[in-house]
């Protein structure tokens, strides 16, 4: 027997995922890669790369070379090339970019062409307008097919000075100056007004102002939930004091007070920070949560002190936005308690994010480290910040316990992998289509997949996220089927995330058929057959006959196996199909079994159904591997067929047994394959059906 498909592939800390490319006809699944990879990261290796590099670090005034090299291994016929730089830096015109526009506070220009393999390299000249954090981004995809295999992403950060020399490498600290602007749009796209007139109270200074920031299409966005500190002198000799803090609302607005000391306040200012009681996120070595501070008010009396609208600069905005993200997360926890989980109320763990401008570690959630790794771009997906959250969240729910991993590496939304991959996966999946209220998934780069897909897997083309594989060992059938239970079933994810926390699931049939009744959530023929349009068969009795997953496309779903006998191994074609039962097939002595319980119908016949291929390597007219065809009733086996090395076939060919003997019965219907020592012999089974008359 070949080994099992199954088997997993070590310890994965990588629980993210990958993106193959759409359906084109007759297109070829791509294996492509291009320079390192992270064995972490479960990002599609990618076919086309993109490098940016600076022929000196300009100080304010001066310009620099700008070179961004591609290079791809296929040619990309449609490719677009997006060019986007901080607002410290100018981008001259020419080189075929287009004018740059403003997006957010950054400069973006564009570019389309047909890239071939033999690569392109692009220069444009670069000047300095001001000293500060500075960062140039190339995004390269292909506007026909905008998976990820099929784009690139590439960075350089460097800090401005102010004089000539004065520029250096890299990014210094996390603290950022606010941006104070007027009142910015909103996302609606009409102004956000500042507080309205609530008079402090006799005494009182009240901080006021609005924090913002900014998605990657440039809309202004209300930042929630943002720890808010209110620092300043009582007077100019004196120190600087913490002197209130509070949060920003949902409306991203603040007015934190507090009993003034003096007649006026020396200075205040307000301090943003990125690390809230209940999450964070931090830069890549979890030592520096990001703030934000305005500049200082002097001579503050009491009353309203406006700070107006402030938001991060442009190199930290990534960071932020995956801040925010983690308030829809937090929004549909169904605790019960100010935590996470039920489990504590009271010194609440934390969900930890890693970023920082120009990282590429990512992406992934880390079990042993506790925390999440994004890389540069990934924020400017909520889907993915909130798909490697809900991982963090799994671990928050099971207690740090984990299935073992059968995720290889990388693994796929639309391809099968494992049963606990497709679990776990499958699950982030899940809390990020039902928290957006989309049922979909996307990329950084725009790329997408419906997970609530219910067309079945067309074996006649390639897998892709338009034509997903079938059953619960494929994420996005899994994600699909919990986004509906909790739609249409459970009135919310609360009852999975309470039953998580009693009873640990490695896969989704375990959470479905076994943990899901312990809690009193519904596994009715309506619940089951709503897993169903989502491919997923847990059907006690499917229309044609008693038997489920009877062409195992939903791999071992419904069966009870031994020696990994489901399979999609490539050594023999299927009946039907890509899954078949291989039985047998190892040339040492060895037992395989196959089985289901089946309740019989009642009807005037009943009859097993079923395709059976033999190959052998035996050559003597003698029995020296069977496979026996048996139902167990009660206490009784009974063979009902019998098959050997000596009926070999070159084809599958359609058997059958009768079960009239006990239709109205619940059954368990088994196959059992023994070998001898020597020589190996091959049954394969597929397509399996109970008719009745």
């Amino acid at each position: 027997m070949q080994p099992s498909r199954l088997l997993p592939v070590g310890v994965i800390l990588a629980l993210g995922l990958a993106l193959a490319p759409a359906t084109l006809a007759q297109a070829a699944p791509l294996t492509c890669a291009l320079g390192p990879t992270d064995h972490r990261s479960e990002a599609a290796p990618s076919c086309v790369a993109a490098d940016v590099t600076l022929d000196r670090l300009p100080a304010v005034g001066e310009s620099a070379t700008l070179r961004i090299r591609l290079r791809s291994q296929v040619p990309v016929d449609a490719a677009r090339l997006a060019v986007r730089l901080s607002p410290t830096l100018r981008l001259s015109t020419g080189s075929g970019l287009s004018a740059a526009r403003q997006v957010g506070l950054d400069q973006l220009a564009e570019q389309s062409f047909a890239l071939s393999t033999r690569g392109r390299a692009l220069t444009v000249r670069v000047t300095a307008v001001a000293a500060g954090p500075a960062q140039v981004q190339a995004d390269l995809t292909d506007a026909a097919r905008p998976d990820q295999e099929h784009s690139a992403h590439a960075t350089t950060e460097f800090t401005v000075g102010d004089r000539a020399g004065g520029s250096h490498a890299g990014l210094v600290g996390t603290d950022s100056a606010a941006v104070a602007v007027d009142a910015r749009p909103a996302a609606n796209g009409h102004a956000v007004p500042l507080a309205g007139p609530t008079p402090a109270l006799a005494g009182q200074v009240c901080a006021k102002g609005q924090f913002t920031f900014t998605d990657k299409t440039g809309t202004w966005l209300a930042g929630r939930n943002i720890p808010v500190t209110v620092t300043g002198k009582s007077t100019s000799s004196g120190s600087t004091q913490t002197w209130a803090s509070g949060l920003t609302g949902t409306d991203g607005r603040y007015s934190v007070c507090f009993t003034s000391p003096v007649t006026q306040m020396a200075s205040l200012q307000v301090k943003f920070t990125s690390d809230s009681s209940l999450w964070r996120v931090t830069d890549n070595a979890g030592s520096a949560a990001y703030t934000v501070t305005t500049a200082a008010k002097s001579n503050v009396p009491a009353g309203d002190a406006d700070f107006g609208t402030t938001s991060p600069g442009s190199t930290q905005m990534r960071g932020w936005h995956a801040f925010d993200t983690l308030n829809l997360l937090w929004g549909i926890r169904a605790s019960g308690t100010n935590c996470w989980t039920a489990r504590e109320t009271g010194n609440c763990s934390r969900i930890t994010v890693h970023w920082q401008p120009g990282s590429t570690d990512g992406t992934y959630f880390s079990p042993g480290g506790k925390y999440v790794a994004l890389m540069d771009a990934d924020p400017d997906s909520e889907h993915l910040v909130l798909h490697e959250s809900g991982h963090h969240f799994m671990d928050l729910l099971y207690a740090g316990w984990w299935p073992a991993s059968d995720c290889p590496s990388p693994h796929y939304l639309h391809k099968r992998s494992g049963p606990s991959c497709a679990w776990t996966e499958g699950f982030a999946n899940a809390v990020a289509g039902y928290t957006k209220g989309d049922g979909m998934f996307y990329w950084p780069n725009g790329a997408f997949i419906d997970m609530m897909t219910t067309t079945p897997f067309d074996p006649s083309q390639p897998a892709s996220r338009t034509n997903v594989e079938d059953g619960d060992q494929v994420e996005c059938r899994v994600a699909g089927s919990l986004i509906d239970l909790w739609r249409q079933v459970d009135g919310g994810p609360a009852g999975t995330f309470s039953n998580m926390r009693q009873y640990r699931s490695s896969s989704f049939r375990e959470e479905f058929n076994d943990d899901r009744p312990l809690t009193g959530l519904i596994t009715s023929a309506a619940a089951r057959d709503l897993v169903w349009t989502h491919t997923i068969d847990y059907r006690l009795a499917p229309p044609g006959g008693p038997l489920a997953n009877g062409d195992f496309e939903s791999g071992t779903a419904n069966w009870t196996i031994t020696g990994g006998v489901v399979t999609n191994s490539t050594a023999y074609p299927a009946q039907t199909g890509s899954w078949y039962a291989r039985m047998g097939g190892n040339g040492t002595a060895n037992t395989d079994t196959l089985s289901q319980s089946i309740a019989v119908p009642t009807g005037a016949t009943a009859t097993l159904g079923y395709y059976l291929r033999i190959v052998t390597q035996e050559t003597e007219p003698t029995v020296y591997d069977t496979l026996k065809v048996q139902v167990v009733d009660g206490t009784t086996t009974t063979t009902l067929a019998s098959w050997s090395n000596t009926n070999p076939s070159t084809g599958y060919v359609y058997r059958t047994v009768d079960l009239g003997n006990y239709r109205g019965r619940t059954v368990t219907l088994k196959f059992v394959s023994v070998e001898d020592a020597s020589l190996r012999t091959d049954f394969l089974i597929d397509t399996l059906t109970v008719t009745t008359t």
